[in-house]
């Protein structure tokens, strides 16, 4: 992490090392720069920059804050309104790269960053506003070329050789449907979740439903979220999430960055 001239508090990372994470670099070229990366559905961590020494290429983006892992379970005192609102962004996310052919491939809570976290329960007051969610690392992530028929957006094996996250049953069983294996993952990061609204937990398992064929794709399940939580009255889900498991204990929120930060 450092600091640019101009103050703006800046994370850069290895996007490419020889050959190795090429597609990553060319598909954070075209999505995450340009107009392209002013539209609201684009959730894809903004690139600033890159640089290369030798034949290893680095990306500089604007640092965010935390993953979404912090959302619940840990020192962030969110409400189920807070929460979701979170899970109906990254489900946008999803939809938006999905419309240009783009499976994430690992799509769970932990690639999702957001600046700060409302922590409603504090004030036990309603947001104004709620942070905006991104989307990162596409170390991964597999683009179709355009007009690829959808029968044939077919994808084999793991997402990466050293693979060790969670991943549907279609995955072992043959040619999958990479889009809708980027819902389920990111449902299934929130298994421990529960907002004790029934349509919404009822939603949130049909995204992780074995079947592919019945789970929603990320555009169906956003708009549904959506419809639903648009709904409800907003004081409704001032409540606290039920959470089954927790893999942290209480932490306290990451430092400020240093003041010693070097200058790019």
């Amino acid at each position: 992490m450092g600091t640019t001239r101009e103050g703006h508090n800046v994370a850069i990372r290895v996007v490419s090392v020889h050959d190795e994470g090429k597609e990553h670099m060319r598909i954070l070229r075209k999505i995450a720069r340009g107009d392209i990366s002013l539209l609201t559905e684009n959730h894809v961590v903004p690139l600033w920059g890159e640089f290369e020494i030798e034949d290893i290429t680095f990306a500089m983006v604007p640092f965010i804050g935390y993953t979404m892992r912090y959302a619940y379970g840990a020192w962030a005192k969110n409400s189920v309104g807070d929460i979701v609102d979170m899970i109906i962004q990254a489900l946008e996310a999803l939809a938006f790269l999905h419309s240009l052919g783009i499976a994430h491939r690992d799509a769970d809570k932990d690639n999702y960053l957001v600046p700060w976290h409302p922590e409603s329960l504090t004030a036990m007051r309603v947001p104004i506003c709620r942070p905006r969610v991104f989307i990162n690392d596409f170390e991964t992530a597999h683009e179709f070329p355009p007009h690829t028929p959808e029968e044939e957006r077919r994808l084999t094996g793991l997402p990466g050789d050293k693979y060790v996250k969670d991943v549907p049953p279609e995955v072992a069983i043959g040619p999958y449907d990479p889009f809708k294996v980027d819902v389920w993952q990111l449902a299934h990061s929130f298994s421990d979740f529960e907002s004790t609204v029934a349509e919404i937990d009822e939603l949130l398992e049909m995204l992780r439903i074995d079947d592919p064929a019945l789970r929603p794709s990320a555009a169906e399940g956003r708009d549904k979220l959506a419809a639903i939580v648009h709904g409800l009255p907003p004081v409704s889900l001032l409540i606290p999430p039920v959470i089954y498991r927790s893999d942290f204990p209480d932490l306290s929120p990451s430092p400020s960055p240093p003041s010693s930060m070097s200058v790019i």
